[in-house]
């Protein structure tokens, strides 16, 4: 009721005016949602809402209240407000710190932050991470934009919402596009009929390198040659339309570039995830960088591309399971569809055996073993090329055959050693 006596004004003097002039109704209102707030501190959706109405009154009170007499209803709200965001920060940020964040959690810290924050960087933060959980549901993000709207609509902090009405709008922009394109596509695969004869590539790669990566296995300065290496892979392959990828993963580094490529080639592309979007992204994505951050959102919305949970198909994992090698092992059975004849894995891997402690590099190891198991073809890409003095890590993950070790834990390759006599002897 509010917001009906000002938003249709076009005069922007006058609807700030009139917003004023209808307080009232704005301090019922926040009454409500603070009431439904405390008997609940848990429920923080009132909460959020009582912060946001508490906010807009106070800035419309310091234009056009009394000074000298003012509303003590007003002032009893500009005095609640610091207590009232700071329980609503460490709540909201406590829950966002979980890998199954749902979106309305997640965009209700970033109208908070939108709110309170000191710098732009932070809001655009957080409306990106909202966007992760978001499912490019168009509902969930048009309701977003009605919120900001409103503060837009009343000059309030101006720089900061815009910078979110900003990132929102190209959201709604590229799902609504991406919409029409694959119901176009969709319906163009139903007329043509998509052959079942064409082939499957599943992919495994290692993550580009970042600061804290245990080890060094694919320089980002060699994008270039390993996107290059994927294309003539496929190319080799004949890959076409008909054809059929399936990943693992969208990590930062070569499997974003498998599917950019893909992409490009009309490739119609699947995506298993271990985690919730916003916990993959945090885990897989995040380490490489902001710009692989806006690849992944990009190639994630691509009409060619779909993803599917783990979680959402399979369940929870059991206990002692490893939830990445459950993936691999879903993304390899997917592939299978068309038989294993059809089926070529195409490996960024340097060969390296053993169970490297680096959990991209032993991903990758385990969906080439998973591949050598089922009898598919394997084309691999060897990284070692691309790392200056590889030699000196080339072989993390093998026994050191140069040490004694207790005859109990001696493997085969080092009983094998100790019995064939030295060349030369």
């Amino acid at each position: 009721m509010w917001a009906e006596s000002w938003k249709s004004i076009p005069d922007k003097a006058k609807r700030l005016k009139a917003a004023f002039d209808s307080y009232h109704w704005l301090i019922k209102a926040i009454d409500i949602y603070l009431k439904g707030y405390r008997i609940d501190l848990n429920n923080y959706y009132p909460g959020v809402n009582a912060l946001t109405l508490s906010t807009i009154a106070v800035h419309l009170a310091d234009r056009f209240d009394d000074k000298k007499d003012p509303d003590p209803d007003i002032t009893r709200i500009r005095q609640e407000l610091a207590e009232l965001k700071g329980a609503l920060v460490f709540a909201l940020e406590t829950k966002v710190d979980v890998d199954n964040a749902d979106y309305w959690t997640l965009i209700s810290l970033a109208e908070l932050r939108a709110l309170t924050a000191d710098n732009i960087a932070n809001v655009v933060r957080s409306y990106r991470k909202a966007l992760t959980a978001s499912r490019r549901n168009l509902f969930f993000l048009q309701a977003s934009l009605s919120q900001l709207e409103i503060l837009r609509a009343l000059e309030m902090r101006s720089d900061f919402v815009q910078a979110a009405i900003n990132i929102l709008e190209e959201e709604v922009g590229r799902v609504s596009k991406d919409e029409k394109q694959s119901a176009s596509k969709s319906t163009k695969r139903k007329a043509s009929g998509t052959s079942s004869d064409g082939q499957v590539f599943l992919f495994a790669g290692y993550m580009v390198d970042y600061p804290s990566k245990e080890k060094k296995t694919f320089p980002e300065s060699k994008e270039n040659e390993v996107r290059t290496e994927i294309r003539k892979k496929l190319e080799k392959c004949n890959a076409g339309p008909n054809d059929i990828a399936i990943l693992a993963g969208l990590s930062a580094g070569s499997e974003i570039i498998f599917a950019e490529v893909c992409a490009e080639k009309g490739i119609h592309v699947n995506v298993h995830l271990p985690l919730p979007e916003a916990g993959y992204i945090r885990e897989f994505v995040s380490p490489g960088g902001e710009n692989w951050i806006d690849r992944f959102y990009k190639i994630r919305s691509h009409p060619l591309v779909d993803e599917y949970y783990q979680l959402e198909n399979l369940g929870e994992v059991k206990e002692g399971y490893d939830p990445y090698e459950r993936n691999n092992r879903w993304a390899l059975y997917s592939s299978l569809v068309r038989g294993t004849d059809k089926v070529t894995l195409i490996a960024l891997w340097n060969g390296v055996g053993g169970r490297p402690k680096d959990r991209d590099a032993r991903l990758t190891r385990h969906m080439v073993e998973l591949m050598r198991e089922t009898g598919g073809k394997i084309e691999t890409i060897n990284t070692s090329k691309y790392i200056h003095g590889f030699v000196a890590g080339a072989y993390d993950g093998l026994p050191d055959l140069s040490k004694p070790v207790p005859s109990a834990t001696k493997t085969k390759i080092q009983k094998k050693a100790e019995k064939s006599p030295a060349k030369g002897k």
